[in-house]
């Protein structure tokens, strides 16, 4: 009897984590494709990525990325899945966008995203 709260509450706790969700690392990685740099520039970090709620429209904080990047970044995610897109602004001034991947704290759900070559913004 004396185990059965601390099991009750480890496991309250645990599902709760799941339930409700909350902040999440997850994968993206892809390229952009910035033209006119040379072989040995191409891994400095010309672009600056982000990641947007394709429901809300806010962005999140951006992290500098080279041309062909594979990054971490942080998302607050429930349960329930939510569309995101990523964007890039590149030192020339042109912008990138990803198709939309779906997001959620559920465990069905992948936390890697291969983003493949973003598409430019006209």
């Amino acid at each position: 009897m004396k185990m059965a709260l601390p099991v009750l509450l480890g496991t309250l706790i645990t599902t709760g984590c799941t339930a409700f969700g909350g902040d999440m690392i997850i994968r993206v990685s892809g390229s952009v494709p910035v033209s006119g740099l040379a072989d040995k520039d191409k891994s400095s970090e010309p672009c600056q990525l982000g990641m947007v709620s394709a429901e809300t429209g806010e962005q999140s904080p951006t992290r500098d990325v080279p041309a062909d990047f594979s990054t971490t970044m942080m998302v607050v995610a429930g349960p329930k899945p939510k569309p995101y897109y990523f964007v890039a602004e590149c030192d020339e001034g042109r912008k990138f966008r990803s198709d939309e991947v779906t997001i959620s704290s559920r465990g069905s759900y992948s936390r890697n995203f291969d983003l493949g070559t973003l598409v430019e913004e006209p």
